[in-house]
């Protein structure tokens, strides 16, 4: 009777080990932030184009932006980005057990390919200028508590900033008049967008249409008397090729004022035509040197906005 009593406390103590055990394990993952989490992130930043596509936006694939006659020593026709190298860096910030900060640093290196000639009589030549140009935005992942397939789920996406190494030229600001939204931003990677339903400032969505206008304004400071090149890129349907590219497109400015050596320069582009998916418009602000010089180096500055049109 004795030996029964004692196997079935044992057997109790044996339950009760195995419960705790469980419960442990049931609840530790859920304030873990593990590798399998890392990759599932990394994924969904790969896969949106809302997190990425910079290097397909900016990818000219050569001298594809026509700069008109010049009356400088050096006349470029046109010039171009052409990417060979893209890397991307994720890092991540877990705050606390339902929120991860990721910062997405993407490295492009390439070539800038310029169609140039010294004489308007010479015949054009392609002068070759490499470069390098990182970009940063930060998106937010919360943990999906319903767990339906997706641990996390991205709620926040800032804009994007980067371009050269100690650029020459600055952006300061840029302005998006989309229908009736109009978006100002002075700090891209303090400027955050909301997906989906959940309070705040959302994400630009449009309808499409061949009628609704976007606009755009870029400022810029600069300490070269010569104007800047200020270009925008965005996405358009190439009928010939059955698929979305990248444009750029030169902007026009519109203004510039003088304070001591340094000009302050406002440069403006519109279109009309949206077309549906999830897209990027950057601004990439250039000294003249950059391109009107065959030795000078590429220095740039690129700012970005993601939108969405349904």
């Amino acid at each position: 009777m004795k030996s029964r009593a004692l196997f079935v406390f044992a057997s109790i103590l044996v339950i009760m080990a195995l419960l705790i055990v469980g419960c442990k394990k049931s609840t530790e993952p859920e304030g873990i932030f593990t590798d399998d989490d890392k990759a599932e992130i990394q994924s969904s930043i790969e896969s949106d184009p809302l997190f990425s596509g910079e290097d397909n936006s900016l990818n000219d694939d050569g001298a594809g932006m026509t700069l008109g006659k010049t009356e400088t020593p050096i006349l470029p026709r046109a010039w171009g980005r052409r990417i060979t190298q893209v890397t991307r860096n994720v890092s991540y910030d877990n705050q606390n057990d339902t929120t991860v900060v990721a910062t997405v640093t993407v490295t492009i290196v390439g070539n800038v390919i310029i169609r140039a000639k010294y004489q308007p009589q010479d015949t054009l030549s392609t002068f070759t200028k490499p470069f390098t140009e990182t970009l940063t935005r930060i998106i937010k992942f919360y943990r999906n508590k319903s767990n339906l397939g997706r641990r996390w789920v991205s709620r926040e996406v800032s804009a994007v900033k980067g371009g050269t190494q100690g650029s020459l030229v600055t952006i300061t600001q840029i302005r998006v008049f989309m229908g009736t939204d109009t978006l100002t931003i002075t700090d891209p990677l303090n400027y955050f967008l909301k997906l989906g339903k959940f309070g705040g400032r959302e994400i630009p969505t449009l309808l499409a249409s061949f009628l609704q206008p976007i606009r755009v304004q870029v400022s810029v400071t600069s300490a070269d008397p010569d104007t800047d090149i200020v270009a925008l890129h965005r996405p358009y349907f190439a009928l010939s090729a059955g698929k979305f590219k990248p444009i750029t497109v030169r902007m026009g400015m519109v203004s510039q004022t003088q304070n001591g050596n340094t000009y302050a320069r406002v440069y403006e582009q519109s279109w009309i035509g949206l077309l549906p998916g999830r897209h990027h418009v950057f601004a990439s602000a250039l000294t003249r040197s950059s391109i009107f010089d065959d030795q000078a180096t590429f220095s740039s500055q690129v700012w970005g906005l993601p939108y969405i049109v349904n």
